[in-house]
């Protein structure tokens, strides 16, 4: 699937941005109090829904503060050999295996690319946000489970602008999961 959507993306000034996340079905990646139970409704581990893939493929990780600071809590750290970039404004610190960075964004994209990265993953919501609105983004996986939760962390805040987007493929599992492959037109 990855290798497929990387064939469709041409990013020769600056890495592949992937988005890849879960959502419920009304669009919340958390609840409001940030937990994330209700991912639990697809299975634990039992199916990984393309992770693996995803994370073979990507040199880097940008995360937003809250999605890092699910991430280091955590007690085996998903991002083993991958550069890690942490975006916030309030951290003073983060994992010796992280970075932190404050400041612009397209300066971060275009820093990394000459430094070698080649495919980032961005993950969480307010950072999935400012890269869409920065047209940074080339390819978005949305696995949708198969709850409404009426309230909670929306996936993405106001953008300002219409964003066209291709599907490339779509996939049903049998816990109920359904994941959306997109590539970005913008």
């Amino acid at each position: 699937m990855f290798e497929k959507m990387r064939s469709l993306v041409k990013t020769d000034s600056r890495p592949k941005i992937t988005i890849y996340i879960a959502t419920s079905i009304d669009g919340y990646i958390a609840r409001k109090d940030g937990s994330l139970d209700w991912l639990d409704q697809v299975g634990g581990f039992d199916e990984d829904y393309g992770f693996q893939q995803l994370i073979d493929s990507i040199d880097g990780v940008i995360l937003g503060r809250n999605t890092y600071e699910i991430a280091a809590s955590v007690p085996d750290w998903p991002y083993k050999g991958k550069r890690i970039v942490v975006l916030s404004n309030t951290l003073q610190t983060v994992r010796e295996e992280a970075e932190l960075y404050r400041g612009d964004l397209t300066h971060l994209v275009t820093q990394l690319h000459s430094d070698g990265i080649k495919h980032v993953w961005i993950d969480g919501g307010v950072t999935i946000s400012q890269f869409l609105k920065l047209q940074l983004v080339d390819c978005m996986t949305l696995s949708v489970i198969p709850v409404i939760l009426g309230d909670g962390m929306p996936l993405f805040n106001a953008l300002g602008n219409e964003i066209p987007c291709h599907l490339i493929s779509s996939q049903s599992y049998p816990s109920g999961l359904v994941q959306l492959n997109y590539e970005i037109k913008a």
